[in-house]
């Protein structure tokens, strides 16, 4: 007689096997999709490091073949002729499609458009090739130079993919190349400063200054724009209180000084009702143009005041970001800047918490004694300690901070 299975048994057996396929389920890979690469995808070059004449070598590589695999293809690379020029195109060691093959000539290269053409098929009865390897290599010369920048995409098009059954093959990705020939980096830096500003009620004041940092007379700036995007929900810009900023406007009296020239600034703010942002224009020029003795160092371009206008109910943090920066130099070239620092504004804040840390004690005293008597303009002039927002930093600010002391 056969023993019985009880039911208890099988519905154990049955729990067993969904458990183990639920904590460990079966993976079917999904089939490789087909890649063609330029390598490296990016190809940058300053002038520090690099000169006209100079050559650089990208290769064309695909991967992610499957069975039946890759029998034939056919392809183009484009570039920019007028900046740079083929000295050699050739089909690598590690071609994917080994011999036998066609052809064996040389790629043929177009110097008038600007491209190269690849194409290799298997001959016979011979399977298509899987996995991955070369396509071509290309080494290109450098024919120009900025200013202004220069860039052109290397891209390829005209992809031709067959199998075996000289079926073609359009399930596939591509990744294009890039060519950039630019001017170093300066050093200089755009920054919002103080990083951190907030307001503790509705109707408060705050300032920031909009700074330019680490400017060399060899950069010859000629002017600067900027956007600056902040929360429209929380404060309000008022325009009455853009003003200019001493960096900009000293640099002209010295250099009228030193020359006798008349030398000149100018800043435009505005704002648009609809945006979340106020876009800001400063340059400085000589009559007549152009000029010859150059601002340096750092200092504020503009100071810019804003109204609070809703207090949220808890702690909110929201950006103050600096963004589409352009400076260009007195011959009208884009300067190159090294970054941005963008700030961040707070609300609530505690009136007297100058550091923004929740607390109100000797680092917001710290911050009031080393800016005690300052201005906007003056070098020790830090808008966090104007806590009464009447431009000047005195013993009213220090009696605020008094009246909230705590830890």
């Amino acid at each position: 007689m056969k023993p019985k299975i009880s039911k208890f048994l099988i519905a154990s057996l049955v729990l067993m096997c969904i458990l183990t396929f639920a904590l460990f389920p079966q993976t079917i890979a999904a089939p490789a999709t087909p890649k063609i690469s330029v390598k490296p995808p990016r190809n940058a070059f300053r002038t520090g490091t690099t000169a006209v004449g100079e050559t650089f070598t990208v290769n064309i590589s695909t991967s992610g073949w499957e069975d039946p695999g890759l029998f034939a293809y056919e392809f183009k690379l484009y570039y920019d002729p007028t900046l740079l020029n083929v000295t050699e195109a050739v089909y690598p060691p590690d071609l994917f499609l080994p011999p036998p093959n066609f052809p064996v000539a040389p790629p043929p290269i177009d110097y008038e458009v600007g491209y190269v053409n690849f194409a290799v098929s298997r001959m016979g009865e011979v399977p298509g090739c899987t996995g991955s390897g070369g396509l071509g290599t290309i080494t290109f010369k450098i024919i120009t130079a900025p200013p202004p920048d220069l860039s052109c995409d290397l891209e390829l098009k005209d992809i031709i993919l067959l199998d075996p059954g000289g079926i073609e093959i359009t399930e596939y990705d591509v990744e294009h190349g890039y060519y950039e020939f630019t001017l170093p980096k300066a050093p200089v830096y755009m920054k919002v400063k103080p990083e951190t500003i907030g307001a503790a009620a509705v109707g408060q004041n705050v300032r920031v200054d909009i700074t330019i940092n680490e400017l060399r007379a060899e950069d010859k700036l000629f002017g600067v724009e900027w956007k600056l995007r902040f929360n429209t929900t929380l404060l309000r810009l008022l325009i009455p209180y853009v003003t200019e900023g001493d960096f900009l406007r000293s640099e002209a009296e010295e250099a009228a000084n030193e020359t006798g020239h008349n030398y000149e600034t100018w800043i435009h703010c505005v704002m648009d009702p609809d945006t979340d942002f106020v876009y800001c224009i400063a340059t400085y020029t000589r009559d007549p143009y152009p000029a010859e003795v150059f601002p340096e160092g750092s200092g504020t371009l503009v100071t810019i005041t804003f109204d609070a206008i809703y207090m949220p109910e808890n702690l909110t943090i929201t950006d103050l970001e600096i963004f589409d920066v352009m400076m260009l130099d007195v011959d009208g070239n884009e300067i190159k800047y090294d970054h941005i620092e963008s700030g961040e504004y707070l609300a609530p804040a505690e009136l007297g918490d100058l550091n923004y840390d929740n607390k109100i004690n000797i680092l917001d005293l710290y911050i009031f004694g080393v800016t005690f008597g300052s201005y906007p303009g003056h070098p020790r002039w830090d808008s966090r300690a104007d806590l009464n927002g009447d431009g000047k930093v005195n013993i009213m600010d220090g009696i605020i901070i008094a009246k909230a002391f705590h830890i």
